[in-house]
């Protein structure tokens, strides 16, 4: 059995106050579940762009947000430093597979059918 080591690279990303502020709670809060790494008050997350584009669906349909507060989250989540064919303009069709309780945006998205992967670290 072979060993393969890796160093983790941990760049903080800019965080704008208000709404943008409020969805990434959402964001942690939503990924405590699948959070492959947690401790005390920390946790990480891996998300792919379909899964951030239905939690931003959600969230938008909760708050009542504006065209503008929506667009305002949006601009924030395709600046982030996404991996593995980054962010899309248009995805393939949803075929509800990352609904699924086992799906896992790291492991299972190997053919980025769900868009690009981002791995991101909360700390609160």
């Amino acid at each position: 059995m072979g060993l393969g080591v890796g160093v983790m690279h941990w760049e903080g990303v800019a965080l704008p106050k208000g709404v943008v502020e409020e969805f990434a709670r959402e964001m942690a809060f939503d990924g405590i579940g699948v959070a492959y790494m947690s401790g005390e008050s920390q946790s990480y997350v891996p998300f792919t762009q379909r899964g951030v584009l239905r939690l931003l669906d959600e969230f938008t349909e909760e708050h009542g947000l504006s065209r503008r507060e929506r667009r305002e989250i949006l601009a924030w989540l395709k600046s982030l430093p996404w991996i593995y064919g980054g962010w899309r303009k248009r995805l393939p069709k949803d075929d509800g597979r990352d609904q699924e309780w086992r799906y896992h945006a790291a492991r299972d998205n190997e053919d980025e059918r769900d868009g690009g992967l981002i791995e991101l670290h909360f700390s609160w």
